[in-house]
């Protein structure tokens, strides 16, 4: 034991001695303190850490040697200027991504990808004539467009409204944040087929050239969908491929929206995807070379076995093709209702067991990205209903053979533009349109109206008829 204080003698003063272990409880009790404290903000954690000389990381797209993008906050949104709004303006001279100036994001009260720009126009008095100025309107962008004089006569124009004419939140103004440097929307659809097909596919082109001049304009990251999205605990699929090709440069930080609907967002700079079916516009802009490098940056990220141009330096004529199926039983629509019956009927049939492997799964979304990126990077061919799942054919190496099965089949994955951008190969196996269920097709149940939805068996011999047509198509390959 030690004593931290020594009594002098009468002769002497009181003294107060700190030996070097004092000095290490009082660190220690600090540091307890401030792991211990409940309330503890995200700025003190920064503060902490920089002080320790450590880097703390918030997440993949900021770091603290970045500042976050300039924001002013105006409690009195008397206080807040005129701005005339501009945009949209096209970017990179090939559409897709557009930019609008002095404007302000809303968003849905569906809680969906949908939100709403307010276009101001302080000069424009005859708007205020308008009771229907402020109400949301659709655009080609997929936004809705509101119009206002400047953000008092929004927030009353708002209050004017029944409640069963305004659709967007805020739907009153207290206070407005005004940002001052390039921010982008990252406004996605949670189902990830319609996230990549509708907006992803539409961005590349221009990730391909930011990222090749090193020049990402962007200091600021906003979504009303996911607001952690860039973050690395974040393991939504979307959310990771973006953050595999760092798809928004490495200087820009997440947004975080306060918790409350009266506080209003607004941007000197915003960027919009335009968010649309992508193989009815722009499929000139995504070429082969911006898929290919997208996909070698996910090749490389994720690990995977085999490289996207694997065909082109192995040849597998003489192994087993990897047969990869799905039969979308999770979801209760679409479902191959006999696939595992028909599987255990035929993997040991001597027709097949030396040609075919048939990798069935039951869920993907009990597989990570990683793990669902690993089973399509390793298939030959794809046979399964038609589902968000397929998706993961950006991770499939060149060559692969898609069999997408439906009653209908949504035009997606057989987009031609698209399959050829995979160099693969696409056909899908739909509903039978006679009594002859012999044929490649299949055997619908339900109200033939549901048919996008209704699930389905398939005979024996059409199983069968399918295997054959894989296994040549694979052969003719190779």
């Amino acid at each position: 034991m030690f004593s931290l204080f020594k009594t002098a003698s009468k002769s002497q003063s009181r003294s107060i001695l700190l030996p070097r272990q004092f000095f290490a409880l009082i660190i220690i009790i600090i540091a307890i303190s401030l792991v211990s404290r409940p309330n503890i903000s995200l700025f003190e954690m920064e503060n902490v850490a920089e002080k320790r000389g450590t880097a703390l990381s918030i997440n993949a797209y900021a770091s603290e040697s970045i500042p976050p993008p300039k924001m002013k906050v105006y409690n009195n949104i008397e206080d807040f200027p005129n701005i005339e709004s501009s945009g949209p303006n096209r970017i990179n001279g090939i559409g897709g991504l557009m930019e609008f100036n002095n404007v302000c994001l809303t968003k849905h009260i569906s809680g969906t990808e949908l939100e709403g720009v307010i276009h101001f126009h302080p000069d424009h008095v005859d708007l205020l004539e308008n009771r229907e100025r402020c109400k949301h309107r659709s655009s080609p962008l997929n936004h809705h467009i509101m119009f206002a004089t400047n953000v008092s006569d929004y927030s009353y124009c708002m209050d004017q409204l029944k409640s069963n004419e305004y659709q967007h939140i805020p739907s009153h103004v207290d206070v407005v944040h005004f940002y001052e440097e390039p921010v982008i929307s990252l406004n996605f659809n949670l189902n990830i087929g319609h996230s990549l097909f509708d907006y992803l596919l539409i961005y590349l082109p221009h990730w391909h050239i930011y990222r090749r001049e090193e020049n990402f304009p962007f200091s600021g990251v906003i979504s009303h969908v996911m607001h952690n999205c860039l973050d690395d605990a974040n393991k939504f699929w979307f959310c990771e491929i973006l953050r595999a090709i760092t798809a928004f440069g490495e200087h820009a930080q997440q947004l975080r929206p306060e918790p409350n609907n009266t506080t209003l967002y607004c941007y000197k700079s915003l960027y919009l995807i335009h968010i649309a079916m992508w193989q009815r516009m722009y499929t000139s802009f995504l070429t082969e070379q911006v898929f290919d490098d997208f996909r070698d940056v996910l090749n490389e990220e994720f690990n995977l076995t085999r490289k996207r141009d694997y065909y082109s330096v192995h040849s597998t004529a003489h192994k087993l093709k990897r047969l990869l199926l799905y039969s979308h039983a999770p979801s209760g629509r679409r479902v191959w209702l006999d696939m595992n019956e028909q599987v255990d009927k035929y993997k040991h049939h001597p027709k097949y067991q030396d040609k075919v492997y048939f990798q069935i799964v039951d869920d993907f979304g009990s597989f990570s990205t990683a793990e669902q990126a690993s089973l399509f990077n390793s298939a030959d061919a794809i046979l399964m209903s038609h589902g968000a799942q397929m998706a993961n054919s950006i991770f499939a190496v060149d060559g692969i053979l898609f069999v997408e099965m439906g009653c209908q089949v949504p035009v997606f994955l057989g987009e031609p533009a698209y399959v050829a951008l995979l160099r693969g190969r696409y056909t899908n196996v739909t509903k039978c349109e006679s009594d002859n269920h012999d044929l490649m097709c299949l055997v619908c149940e339900g109200d033939a109206k549901y048919d996008d939805y209704n699930n389905f068996t398939m005979t024996d011999v059409s199983f069968q008829t399918t295997l054959d047509y894989i296994i040549a198509e694979l052969t003719q390959m190779q």
